[in-house]
């Protein structure tokens, strides 16, 4: 039987917006990263960005996105049904995606805004980071209620596995 908990609007806005706010802390994390230690293994650019995309990227921005999660529990801990996790999850993921979206379309705003716009819109058809969230926010829930934190990297790892798979056939396939 599932627990029937309300979720407070100020738990949503805080997990979309602190989950907008890890787009950034995933950006610094992932130049940081890869520059500092990987730019020069790679000489081919090409490699370094297949790379950056299916490895460094899921790596960080799977535990970035979570921040709110963490801040929300850290501050509160409020007593939050399983179900409540998931979709703070969500909302988080949620809030990371609509940065990343907006700045992949600026990115390209110099062919025009109608390429701008279908990337936009392509993007959001593709709730990877909701999905991908959503599995974090499940291992987080568990690892609150049970205390035991394997789940939340069980589930952080799943995570991931997912952003790196759908990020390589989106190089690969796409």
């Amino acid at each position: 039987m599932s627990e029937n908990i309300k979720l407070p609007s100020k738990y949503i806005l805080a997990s979309f917006g602190l989950g907008m706010i890890s787009a950034f802390v995933a950006i610094w994390g992932e130049y940081g990263l890869m520059f500092n230690n990987f730019g020069v293994v790679f000489l081919d650019p090409t490699a370094l960005a297949v790379f950056s995309a299916v490895m460094v990227a899921p790596l960080v921005e799977e535990l970035a996105k979570p921040l709110g999660l963490y801040i929300i529990q850290g501050e509160e801990e409020p007593k939050l049904s399983l179900q409540n996790w998931v979709l703070l999850g969500a909302i988080s993921g949620l809030g990371f995606a609509v940065l990343e979206n907006i700045l992949y379309a600026s990115s390209v705003m110099v062919y025009g805004t109608d390429i701008a716009l279908s990337l936009l819109l392509l993007r959001f058809l593709l709730p990877l980071h909701m999905v991908a969230s959503a599995i974090t926010g499940l291992g987080f829930g568990l690892w609150i209620k049970t205390k035991n934190g394997f789940y939340f990297v069980i589930c952080i790892f799943i995570a991931m596995l997912i952003h790196a798979m759908f990020n390589f056939s989106a190089i690969f396939v796409g």
